[in-house]
């Protein structure tokens, strides 16, 4: 039997085993026999409880093995301590899906808890039984009335498929999602995760929106294959708690600290196509807008107000989320104009509320919805629309206004951002057609509509092609480095990897005392930096370890034993292999590239503003590894700095080709070696005609 059709049987049993089912009824038993029971769905029901006797006038079983048939699913309700035999003898049986309500496993305090999940996962591992959970409410199918959780819960029902590690999202789905077809709360997830479930919703027909609730991932890059073929399908929406520093690992690089797990999630959501919100509230909005609206032109916005404030606040969350506001064309102008009065001028926004006054507000608002959704020019209208009077007393039916517009134009989104004491009243009239979404503000019908745009523009229907790696790549160089040293943390061997994946380096060489110093200086030529080589020493300018431009010999002896009485100072017991000596070189801007080995998605790139200001500013991107060089071209754009590299205010651009060739290469150095579990490249320097890493660290596993 396949993954897909064992899925089928958590949605659909047609007989479950209901195992440590209470042998209590009525009101707070928690009893899931009789809430099936009373929800009507027909399913055959096999109570079984060490303790027999009859449930609801039914046989309870003693044991899973005694039932007369194989079930579909089994729900497992007992003392944890019983459930890993309880779950062998489901597979045992011949039982192919299994819920596991019981808490108490890695989610407990105590190791035995932690012990029980393991034979969990065993038994998994060894019978190839699926199972959801532990510490779950199971799944609820609203479309057959169909739930596996112990306590009864209203949900309103629509086609969004649910997938969470809470059941909070399932018991109150109308607050957070506005209702649910298919969802299932994973729990700690011992066996079925995001990726088996995203897979079998994407297949599914009924379901057109799904959402996830995330609190952690096991196997990251599973997942992001999944969610790229999910996106492709349909919109994916998630949540994911957990985002503060203190949940984020930090290393002893600036790679490594910088790059906590929020914000790796957020990029390889962004790399999948996967939509993310910071609250639950906007989950449901996002669900409306893509159940109601099938497509949307582009992101030339209307905006039809009763205020001129009103108006200003949606111009300015449009141009938050990167909407147009449209330029309305002439003949739609001189159509606007004979609705208005002869002292006022429109425009967009188009304020109609003195038209209205005069000549009646819904007749103005039919006529101007139509006027402007008919232009060109426009691809979405957001109307801003008081609610001072109750529906029931409006002499005007609001709902068949909208509606009628709606259906002329049903390529173009129209939205209503509704205020005054009944608006809730309104939005359930204005939403009942099901071709038109009510927002409580215009941030929200902004950012909403902005995704609506980008998933259909940028997301659905792609075609997902492996990043290639560049020319060049001198993979057995690296592998040899990596093989003969003895050394967790590489200085001047970083800069030789790097050199092998042709990343420009700056010259350097490594001189263990001051004579040797000045020869190579020779060689270098002057000026030069001096730099101490210790692998012990992460930020070499924090303890003067780094002597800036030397113009002679004298200056280097100098400078030689500076270092060495500073390290002596405030490194007294740090390995010192000597000095590196390097060209001094300036101009240009200073940027940061790095990378490290995310717990959950393995190796991950970053780029930012670089220098001593690295971490306190923390304007970086961050993508999986590896990646593509429009990948790259992407990243260097998203960090907020990106006006000073492409040149701020008459300052000459920095080669961003060139510091996207870099990503390019890094990504794969990464993705090649894992064993590297940090990279710094800072600063690298990149000028107006390619770029240069003047000093790199690695980190070994």
């Amino acid at each position: 039997m396949s993954d897909q059709e064992i899925f089928h049987l958590f949605f659909h049993p047609q007989s479950i085993a209901l195992i440590g089912v209470s042998t209590r009824t009525g009101p707070a038993s928690f009893n899931i026999m009789e809430l099936i029971i009373n929800s009507g769905y027909p399913a055959r029901l096999y109570p079984v409880n060490p303790r027999g006797g009859e449930i609801l006038g039914q046989r309870v079983y003693t044991s899973v093995l005694e039932l007369p048939d194989i079930p579909d699913l089994a729900v497992i309700s007992t003392p944890r301590t019983a459930v890993p035999h309880v779950l062998a003898q489901c597979a045992q049986k011949g039982i192919k899906a299994a819920v596991i309500i019981t808490q108490g496993f890695s989610d407990a305090d105590d190791q035995a808890g932690h012990d029980m999940h393991r034979q969990i996962v065993d038994i998994v591992r060894n019978t190839g039984i699926r199972v959801i959970g532990p510490n779950t409410l199971g799944v609820v199918n609203n479309y057959d009335h169909f739930r596996t959780s112990f306590v009864n819960f209203q949900a309103g029902c629509q086609d969004v498929g649910i997938i969470c590690q809470s059941g909070i999202f399932l018991a109150a789905s109308e607050d957070f999602s506005r209702g649910v077809g298919l969802g299932a709360d994973i729990g700690n997830t011992a066996d079925v995760d995001f990726a088996d479930l995203l897979q079998y919703l994407t297949n599914h027909e009924q379901i057109k929106v799904i959402n996830l609730h995330m609190e952690g991932l096991k196997n990251g890059r599973h997942f992001l294959d999944t969610a790229r073929q999910a996106t492709s399908k349909k919109p994916v929406i998630v949540f994911k708690t957990g985002r503060s520093e203190q949940g984020a690992r930090a290393a002893a690089s600036h790679s490594g600290s910088m790059t906590g797990e929020d914000i790796v999630f957020s990029a390889a959501f962004n790399q999948c196509g996967i939509i993310r919100v910071d609250n639950a509230s906007l989950m449901g909005d996002l669900n409306k807008t893509f159940l109601t609206y099938k497509s949307i032109p582009g992101q030339r916005a209307a905006i039809v107000t009763v205020s001129g404030g009103a108006g200003i606040a949606a111009v300015d969350a449009c141009s938050k989320y990167g909407l147009e506001v449209a330029t309305f064309n002439p003949d739609t102008m001189q159509k606007l104009q004979a609705l208005y009065p002869d002292w006022m001028r429109p425009g967009n926004p188009a304020d109609i509320w003195p038209a209205g006054m005069s000549r009646g507000y819904w007749d103005v608002t039919r006529q101007a919805l139509d006027v402007i959704l008919s232009d060109p020019a426009v691809d979405m209208l957001l109307m801003i629309t008081p609610a001072y009077l109750h529906p029931d007393q409006d002499p005007m039916n609001i709902s068949s206004i909208f509606k009628e517009v709606a259906a002329c134009y049903p390529e173009k989104p129209l939205a209503v951002w509704i205020f005054g004491p009944y608006r809730d009243d309104y939005r359930r009239v204005i939403e009942e057609a099901g071709s038109v979404v009510a927002y409580d503000c215009p941030e929200k019908a902004a950012f909403c509509l902005k995704q609506l745009y980008c998933y259909h523009h940028k997301v659905k229907g792609k075609v997902f092609t492996r990043p290639v790696p560049p020319d060049g790549l001198d993979k057995a160089m690296v592998r040899q480095i990596l093989t003969n040293t003895r050394q967790k943390v590489l200085n001047e061997e970083a800069l030789e990897i790097l050199s092998a994946y042709q990343i420009p380096v700056v010259g350097h060489a490594l001189a263990e005392n001051a004579a040797k110093a000045c020869r190579l200086a020779d060689e270098l030529g002057y000026p030069l930096v001096l730099k101490i080589a210790s692998p012990d020493i992460t930020h070499k300018s924090d303890v003067g370890g780094v002597i800036l431009n030397i113009k002679d010999q004298h200056e280097l002896v100098a400078a030689y034993d500076r270092l060495m009485q500073n390290m002596q100072k405030q490194h007294p017991a740090a390995r010192i292999n000597g000095v590196l000596l390097q060209p001094f070189v300036s101009g240009g801007q200073e940027v940061i590239m790095g990378g490290k080995t995310d717990p959950q998605f393995g190796p991950v790139v970053i780029f930012g503003l670089g220098g001593i200001f690295t971490e306190a500013i923390r304007d970086i991107a961050c993508r999986v590894a590896p990646i593509s060089p429009e990948d790259a071209m992407e990243m260097i754009r998203e960090i907020k700095s990106y006006s000073i590299l492409s040149g701020l205010r008459g300052h000459k651009s920095a080669d961003i080709e060139a510091l996207a060739e870099c990503l390019h290469r890094l990504s794969f150095l990464l993705y090649h070696n894992p064993e590297i579990m940090e990279v710094d490249l800072n600063p690298v320097l990149a000028g107006p005609k390619g770029c240069l890493a003047l000093d790199a660290r690695i980190v070994l596993e």
